[in-house]
């Protein structure tokens, strides 16, 4: 039996395009119903799920990197001749989640008290509210460890139709779960309570799902050293990315509160945040390349390398256009949403940020070919290495820039850890220099250089908005066209063309 990760080019552009969708609904429904929850609970009682949330955002620390192992080796054990390790593989994981979330939960639990009366600052009536809701969260902590394992096995087989349609709608009824709640007037804690069990619902259709795609799971439960050792010394690497990550991302801010002021944080999150939506597009295209470079990785470094180039060349063709509108157009993109003001503050963060968030899109390929081909730990003393060297450089630069020098430092780290990136996926073969002198992406990139020098000479008339926006526009549809006619080869239009709409209802075959 063979599985989805052996699957081709279309499989990966078929699951690309669930995780976009996967990822846009329950952002649009937060839009629509946040408003009316924060109404409804108030700033403190809002305050408080969100810090909840938070937190079970910050338990995959806890996972010891273990889950992107479960797919890692479950996609590497796929053919028909390593098919029979898999069922103890997927227990081994789940067994050292579940019993890593218990151990995690019962510590986190011992800090609850210190943390909410001294870390928090709350009215006293909430304190308790606060305190409950974290007890729920550290009981919960196996189980959401488990849950991670339990959709990567989906993950590993390119399922991501499945991993979709459990985990759309379990993202929507946080939401929807809590509007409903508030007008009966039910407490933050109660509603901590229905989002933790959305997820024990989510874990449990997952593992019948995991059923349906591996029936062997059901065979029965078994747990070998030689997996614990495999998973182990791979996510071990994995972790210390993942401690390095959320680190990366907020140090500056804590930084700018500190050595600036609390107010001057504000004119640098807003834009930050605001560019920060656009990698939806590269984190919808990661998931699906690890289980497939994993896979393929041993027998087939040419398809690894191939895939990396045309991943790199699809994301030039979503990245610049809007990259182009945010740092051509920053001002009056400010000016218009946030005031006259804000803008004066915040133009060049939001142009230096828009250019480190266009690089950063493209290291996710390599980031993912470099981990899936077995090399976790270059990632890892790559960000032990430059966090000193950001850290310097930010205070640095803010202390004679201000919040711009901020956006530099970012800009620099992640000009860094780019290009060592690609330099890791070209040493280990996933990734060709050639293609950038020769051959469509050679293209790509000349396209997308051409629409930020036009891009420039329509911001450069200074003009209306309804004499500029018509002028995009038809930049736009030409650089599509242009890309289309370049740089896309016979192969991709097939692919594009076979992925509609109604083929993404089309469930795939898994045998």
């Amino acid at each position: 039996m063979t599985y989805g990760a052996s699957k081709g080019k279309g499989q990966l552009a078929r699951s690309s395009i669930f995780n976009l969708v996967g990822q846009v609904l329950p952002m649009l429904v937060g839009i629509v119903t946040i408003p009316y929850i924060v109404r409804g609970l108030g700033t403190d009682g809002y305050g408080i799920l969100s810090i909840a949330y938070t937190v079970l955002g910050y338990f995959s620390i806890f996972d010891l990197g273990l889950s992107r192992a479960t797919v890692k080796f479950v996609a590497e054990h796929l053919s028909p001749e390593k098919a029979h390790k898999i069922p103890e593989l997927v227990w081994t994981s789940l067994t050292l989640l579940v019993a890593i979330g218990s151990l995690g939960g019962l510590l986190v639990a011992g800090f609850v008290p210190i943390v909410v009366t001294r870390l928090f600052k709350m009215p006293p009536t909430f304190i308790g509210e606060a305190r409950l809701c974290l007890f729920i969260l550290c009981a919960s902590m196996p189980v959401m460890l488990g849950n991670d394992a339990i959709r990567g096995v989906l993950e590993a087989t390119q399922r991501f139709d499945l991993v979709n349609y459990v985990k759309v709608p379990g993202s929507v009824c946080f939401y929807l779960l809590a509007a409903a709640a508030i007008p009966f007037h039910v407490k933050v804690s109660r509603i901590v309570m229905l989002l933790v069990m959305t997820r024990i619902i989510t874990a449990c259709a997952y593992l019948a799902l995991c059923f349906r795609v591996i029936p062997a799971l059901k065979s029965g439960f078994s747990i070998s050293r030689e997996a614990v050792r495999l998973i182990t010394s791979f996510g071990g690497w994995i972790m210390v990315s993942n401690i390095a990550g959320p680190i990366f991302a907020s140090l500056e801010r804590f930084m700018i509160a500190s050595v600036l002021s609390v107010g001057m944080l504000t004119y640098y999150s807003v834009p930050v945040d605001l560019v920060g939506k656009l990698l939806i597009f590269p984190g919808s295209i990661a998931p699906a390349l690890f289980p497939y470079f994993s896979y393929h990785g041993n027998s087939g470094r040419s398809q690894v390398s191939d895939v990396t180039s045309r991943s790199v060349k699809y994301l030039l063709l979503v990245m610049t256009p809007v990259t182009a509108i945010f740092v051509l157009f920053a001002r009056d993109i400010l000016r218009l949403w946030m005031g006259a003001d804000f803008a004066a503050h915040s133009t060049a963060v939001l142009q230096i940020i828009a250019l480190a968030t266009f690089l950063n899109a493209f290291a996710y390929v390599p980031y993912s070919s470099v981990q899936a081909l077995g090399r976790p730990d270059l990632k890892a003393v790559l960000d032990i290495a430059v966090l000193p060297l950001y850290a310097i450089s930010c205070w640095w630069l803010m202390r004679s820039m201000g919040i711009n020098g901020a956006a530099l430092a970012k800009l620099a780290i992640t000009i860094i850890d780019t290009a060592f990136l690609f330099g890791f996926a070209w040493r280990m073969k996933a990734f060709s220099l050639r293609e950038c002198i020769s051959g469509p992406l050679l293209r790509a990139l000349m396209a997308s250089a051409g629409l930020f020098v036009v891009g420039f000479g329509i911001a450069a008339l200074h003009a209306k908005l309804v004499v500029t926006l018509p002028l995009l526009g038809i930049c736009f549809v030409c650089y599509l066209v242009t890309f289309w006619i370049v740089a896309v080869d016979a192969d991709e239009r097939s692919v594009i063309k076979g992925v509609s709409p109604l083929l993404l209802l089309k469930r795939p075959s898994t045998s």
